[in-house]
């Protein structure tokens, strides 16, 4: 199965737009969207009231294709998990201008470049500089709790990137079909790309990845 690793945002936002990504989705023809949501949550991601760009997008090729829309997350955390994610965020935010001239640039090229922006080497550049400062500040920080909780966040973030190649995977060696998309946070592709590699390395895959020629014609 040849599948296309598409980076998204999850809302509309300048270029990055439901008419964009429908248009690639129109492109890529997938028979099966593997979407960055957990089982619990399919039924709203295939009927559009989920809300989100991606879901959205999908339920507009769904109306007039048949694909198969597979979850492929892992189960959402506790509400916890937020509030402290948020608190912590909030206090890099309070702390570093680096930081925060970091994420307007992030968000500036996203709204003017959309998909080609989010699917492109600079953008993966874009969140290995966030990532880097983040840590920095918590570690300028100094508040253990505020390491722990960054740290957790990490690691669930590894984890569902884990997963979600994972369930993709074993979709992939179980079935007929032959065009896959994979829809996702822009900040997962360097972990998703780096692993998918490594694991195509290391066992047979059935898995061909499309890491950027969905974008063809896209400006």
């Amino acid at each position: 199965m040849r599948v296309s690793l598409i980076g998204t945002y999850h809302k509309e936002r300048g270029a990055v737009t439901v008419a964009a990504l429908l248009a690639i989705l129109e492109r890529v023809q997938p028979e099966v969207v593997f979407a960055e949501t957990p089982p619990t949550h399919i039924d709203a991601y295939r009927d559009d009231s989920h809300g989100t760009l991606e879901s959205i997008a999908v339920a507009r090729y769904a109306a007039a294709h048949s694909v198969d829309v597979v979850p492929v997350d892992l189960p959402m955390p506790e509400e916890s998990f937020f509030r402290d994610y948020e608190e912590v965020s909030r206090a890099i935010e309070r702390t570093s201008p680096e930081f925060r001239r970091l994420m307007d640039l992030n968000t500036e090229r996203t709204l003017l470049g959309g998909f080609a922006y989010l699917n492109s080497d600079q953008c993966i550049q874009a969140w290995t500089d966030i990532y880097r400062e983040e840590l920095e500040t918590v570690e300028y920080i100094g508040d253990p709790r505020f390491r722990d909780i960054y740290d957790q966040v990490r690691d669930t973030m590894e984890r569902r990137d884990r997963e979600m190649l994972r369930n993709i995977r074993e979709y992939g060696a179980h079935t007929a079909r032959t065009r896959g998309a994979f829809l996702v946070g822009a900040a997962h592709r360097r972990s998703l790309i780096e692993k998918a590699r490594v694991a195509d390395e290391t066992a047979s895959s059935r898995i061909e990845w499309d890491l950027g020629e969905f974008l063809a014609g896209v400006e």
